[in-house]
């Protein structure tokens, strides 16, 4: 599985963010979620995976890495607290 670490924009007011440039690349997901920690502490930033039935998965955490939130891309409704 492959790993992608992103940073996000987003276009006007209660628009969704959206991904804007690739910053790291992994097949561990340990290395992309210690290279979020540190990102993601001064730009927001998102981690994207394609699992094996090939839907993309957005890893987003609101408040630093404590806890971790999935959601399929493109979905911005349904997240799903993931450990």
């Amino acid at each position: 599985m492959k790993y992608e670490l992103w940073d996000v924009v987003s276009y006007g007011k209660e628009e969704p963010s959206a991904p804007l440039t690739l910053l790291h690349k992994s097949d561990l997901f340990e290395e992309i979620y210690l290279k979020f920690k540190e990102v993601s502490k001064t730009i927001p930033c998102v981690i994207f995976t394609k699992p094996v039935e090939n839907k993309p998965k957005i890893y987003e955490s609101p408040d630093g890495g404590k806890t971790i939130y999935e959601r399929d891309f493109g979905n911005h409704d349904q997240k799903r607290k993931t450990k």
